[in-house]
């Protein structure tokens, strides 16, 4: 049998070479398992979202507060950036 190279191999040797490819081949697909693109798997954390999502709104409130807004505008405002997707 030649090779690529064009250098003569004897025969078992390639036979053997191609058994262990086709082996490691083999291995490589059953040990791969690819991640989950939708993240199913994971829970998402409700509690630290909205402990982050609750700072942000008082965040917001309290600059609104201190730049002279009334209550119920910082309030408005504040809304409104929450509603809004980035």
């Amino acid at each position: 049998m030649m090779n690529l190279f064009g250098i003569p191999v004897p025969d078992d040797v390639a036979a053997a070479f191609l058994a262990a490819t086709s082996k490691r081949v083999e291995e490589a697909k059953k040990s791969y398992k690819p991640g989950d693109p939708f993240g199913k798997n994971e829970a998402p954390d409700t509690e630290s979202k909205a402990k982050k999502s609750a700072g942000t709104a008082k965040k917001f409130f309290d600059a609104y507060m201190a730049e002279g807004f009334s209550r119920e505008e910082a309030l408005e405002l504040t809304k409104g950036n929450l509603n809004t997707k980035f």
